[in-house]
This record gives structure tokens, sequence and C-alpha cells, in this order.
């Protein structure tokens, strides 16, 4: 039996008016409200209620690792007109937790900043509550007294693996139509799409709502990228937003295939496995794990060359203490390098009847993605709209450090730099990769964030897969 809803407490307030662009109002005392005003852009819902409507809104202090989260509720027997298109008439039907669909919220703690478990206690259980104990009221038959959602709080990197494969059958289907609201990074998407080995030709009866709280959040900014605006809403709220009033669509997926011998990689602190007896220092003592893979999904972005190089080697217990800086940090001693990687690079072009070898032998950059940017200020594809499922290539041939370091701070200019002619960016369907490198440090390659070796003279494919294994919830003006 699921516990019963705890309803946190609105504020009376009267008098709510909106004026320049933010909520005001008098409290209880006839005084102007302590927490306001709120501004339009900080607010998430209006719900109706038997005394008359609550407000709800989230203020950010991202400078605050105390409190970054205040959770606003206001209760009123009245609201302005111009509100209205913030109004929940009832559930949707993705967050139905009943005999036809599941809820299931995964909070991913080691996640960015570590800040998904503060928000959900904070900010998202108490939301949800408040939502639902409106819809009971409007809906006497509902079982909105009990907990509409499962929840999977990661204790490890293996729990979000372990839950994404009880969700396929054998025969990569999903086992039962649900809505996972997933409190993570982009790493979080990954381990949800590798949960089965093959996915099924028909249509995803499984919903994904993100909430961004990764490092550099590239799926979500690029989703909501047609709605920010400088003020507007935080991505936090949009994404809010969209949890409650959003509308789904198929999350555009690849697949990349690797040859045999090729190893996922990672890095692990040794200290943190071994005895104090067993440990001779201080300082980390890193090794590198290998598990064997033959292929990947993903949803962002597949590399190889200095942006594969720059995920690996920025992916310590060391550097990723320091959040998004780490990739500064690394990305100076690979340009100071300026390594050349050796590979044989064919690409297939809409409509082509076959692959085309690129001329160069020597390669800086190749890079492919569904999404526009990387982190909200780093636009790799501008071309690439929401849900539009176009694969673009970022190429960059034997090129120096500094003219790569060019390249990518123009990428930071809403990307500019597919304007510079030492830049090769196009739409293709495919991609295949053939790595001629002798040292393995050079034979790397990024899916999604996840490091995978490649064997020498091994290769790396990338394909477009056809039917999505999920449904992605994002603003319902993106869903035509």
């Amino acid at each position: 039996m699921a516990a019963p809803i705890e309803t946190p407490m609105a504020s009376p307030v009267s008098e709510v008016q909106v004026n320049d662009g933010a909520l005001t109002w008098k409290d209880a005392t006839g005084t102007a409200g302590t927490t306001g005003p709120l501004k339009l852009d900080e607010l998430i819902l209006v719900l109706k209620s038997e005394e008359g409507h609550i407000i709800c809104g989230l203020k950010e202090q991202t400078d605050s690792k105390e409190s970054p989260y205040q959770f606003v509720l206001l209760s009123t027997n009245h609201v302005p007109d111009c509100l209205q298109s913030f109004e929940l008439p009832e559930l949707p039907s993705y967050l139905r937790h009943d005999e036809s669909n599941e809820v299931d919220v995964i909070v991913s703690t080691n996640s960015g900043l570590k800040m998904s478990l503060p928000f959900w206690q904070s900010v998202l259980q108490p939301l949800w509550a408040t939502v639902t104990t409106a819809v009971s009221q409007a809906e006497p038959k509902s079982s909105a007294s009990e907990i509409p959602y499962s929840v999977l709080v990661t204790e490890s990197a293996q729990d979000v693996p372990r839950f994404a494969k009880s969700l396929w059958n054998d025969k990569g289907k999903a086992v039962k139509s649900r809505t996972i609201v997933l409190l993570s990074g982009d790493g979080g998407v990954v381990d949800l799409l590798n949960g089965s080995e093959d996915y099924a030709s028909d249509p995803s009866s499984v919903v994904l709502a993100v909430l961004p709280f990764g490092t550099g959040n590239a799926l979500l900014h690029s989703l909501q990228k047609p709605l920010y605006r400088d003020p507007g809403p935080s991505p936090l709220v949009l994404s809010l937003r969209s949890l409650f009033k959003g509308a789904s669509a198929p999350l555009p997926v690849f697949r990349a295939d690797f040859s045999s011998g090729s190893s996922i990689v990672t890095f692990t602190d040794k200290s943190k496995t071994q005895s104090a007896s067993d440990s001779d220092s201080d300082s980390p003592d890193l090794k590198k794990e290998e598990t064997s893979v033959s292929h990947l999904y993903g949803a962002i972005v597949a590399s190889y060359a200095f942006h594969a190089s720059l995920i690996f080697e920025s992916d310590t217990p060391e550097y990723r203490v320091h959040g998004d800086k780490r990739f500064g940090m690394v990305a100076q001693d690979l340009l100071r390098e300026s390594h050349l990687y050796k590979a044989r690079v064919d690409v297939t072009r809409p409509g082509a009847p076959r692959p085309v070898t690129l001329p160069e032998d020597e390669h800086a950059y190749v890079l492919v993605t569904f999404v526009s940017n990387l982190e909200r200020t780093f636009t790799i594809s501008p071309a690439s709209r929401p849900l539009d499922g176009r694969l673009h290539l970022n190429h960059l041939g034997p090129l120096n450090g500094d003219q790569v370091m060019a390249v990518m701070m123009a990428a930071y200019a809403d990307g500019k730099h597919v304007d510079r002619e030492e830049v090769r960016y196009e739409e293709i369907e495919q991609l295949r990769v053939e790595m001629q490198e002798e040292d393995d440090r050079w034979r790397k390659v990024c899916i999604d964030g996840t490091s995978v070796e490649i064997p020498r003279g091994g290769h790396m494919a990338v394909s477009k897969v056809q039917a999505s294994p999920f449904r992605i919830l994002v603003d319902s003006s993106l869903v035509k």
C-alpha cells in the first residue's frame, strides 16, 4: 500500500496582480507578500482548488549552496485572466499511475553538481503532491491520495542501467506503458537507451521527461533552445512546465557499431576500492577499467579525435570535481599537443546510393550529432532543430591547436564556426571511421559521454535508428 501524500500548505494571499512581468499580492495581514514578487518567468502552474486557485512558482538562487531552490505556493480566491495559460485542468494521461500506465522518478544523485536530490525533496515532490491533491478534488474517483509514482534514488552508477534493463522484453519491446521522469544529465539518458540489446520496430510506449542536472545537459538545452530568451524562464522552470503541460514526440536515436575487440573504458580511483594498507600514496591512483562492447545507442553525439579525447581524458575523479570547468583544463593540454588523428572517414549523404571517403587522412575533429547544442552556449550544429531527426557532421581536417581553438570559440558565438572555410558541416545519413593509429590513446570514440576504445585497424559505424525506443516530453509548441 502506497503511503499517503503530504501536501504542503499554501500561503493565503489576496489582491493578486500582474505588474511589469511579475505577480504581486497581499498576505493574510494585508501587507505586501514577503516572498514576492514572483516573476512570470518563475511561474510554473496555476491549479484550481476548493478555495479558488493555487499558484506554484520556483525561485532559484544559483549562488546559494544551502538553499538554491525556493518553492513558492500561494492560495487565493482569484487570479488575473492573463494567467489562464498556466492553468492545469487535469493530470495528463502520461502522469497517471494506474493499471494501464506506470510512472517512475529517477533521482541521479551524482549527476553534475549533485543537486538533483535537494531539488526533488524541496521542489518537485511538494509540487507533485500539490498537483495530485488538486486533481483529486476535481476527480472524486481518482486515487490521488496515494503516491502517484515509484521513486529510485540512485546509490551507485549501476542503478540506472539495472533499471533500464527491466524496461524491455527479450525482443526489445517495452514491458509496459510508462513515463520516466529523469533528474539527471545526459548520462542518465544514455543508460536508459542502452538497457536493451536491440529494439522492436513498433512505436514505443515509454515516455521520457528530463530535468537538467548534469554538467552540459546537451539534450535538454537543444530541445528547449527555441524557448530560451534573456531574460526568460530558467531551464528548470521550462522543464517543469513541460512535465505537467507538455506533449511527447519520438526521440531521434542513432546506433554506433564497433569492430570486435572494442571496449568501454573508464577511470576509477583505486584508493576507493583498496584497503588503506594496500595504498602507498595519498594521491588518487587511477585504474583504467575496460568492458567489452559491440554497439551503443545514443541521442546526442558520436565523435572521434579532439572531442572524444577531451571527454575521455577529463573523466577522472581528479577532474570531475571541477564540473564543466574540467573540459577547458584538459582542452588546453590537448590543443598544445596538436595531435592529428589518422583515420579513414566515410560518410553517406542523404539520397546517395553509397558512401564517399573524405579526402583527408588526418583529422582534428570528427563529430556527428542530432542536437544543436553541447552546452547551453556552445552551438555545435546551428541548423539542427528539436526532434527533426537530422544527423549533422562537424569535421576539421589537419589543423593545429590554435586553429582548432579558433573554431571552438566561434561555436560559442551561436555556431558561427560553420561559416569558416576550414569546417566541413553537412547533413549525413551514416558515418564510418576506421582507425589507423598505433597508440591506443588516440583510438577513443565518444558516444553521448561514454568512451569506447577501438582496436588498431578497427572501426566505428554510426547510423540512424528508424523506430525510437522512447518518446520525449517537450513544450507542446514544439510538437507539430
